[in-house]
C-alpha cells in the first residue's frame, strides 16, 4: 500500500486540494493540527514549492504540502 496523508481527510479531491483560513503568523505545525494529521506522520513539507519547516510561519496565501515518510528499495 502506497504512503499516503489522505486517510485522515475525508473527501480529499487532490484537484482541488484544501483551503484553510489561518491568521498571518500561524505555522505549518498548526496547519496539520487544523487538518487532523498527526504531526508523525508528515516527512516532508513544502511551502510555495520551497521545502519548509512545521515551525515556518505562514502569511496566509501560501501553498503547503505535506508527503509522508516513504520506504522503498
Amino acid at each position: 500500500m502506497a504512503a499516503t496523508l489522505r486517510r485522515f481527510i475525508p473527501d480529499y479531491n487532490p484537484e482541488k486540494g484544501i483551503s484553510v483560513s489561518i491568521e498571518p503568523g500561524e505555522t505549518v505545525a498548526r496547519i496539520i493540527e487544523l487538518l487532523g494529521i498527526p504531526k508523525e506522520e508528515v516527512k516532508i513539507v513544502m511551502v510555495n514549492g520551497v521545502h519548509a519547516s512545521l515551525d515556518h510561519q505562514l502569511s496566509g496565501d501560501e501553498r503547503v504540502a505535506f508527503f509522508p515518510p516513504v520506504g522503498g528499495g
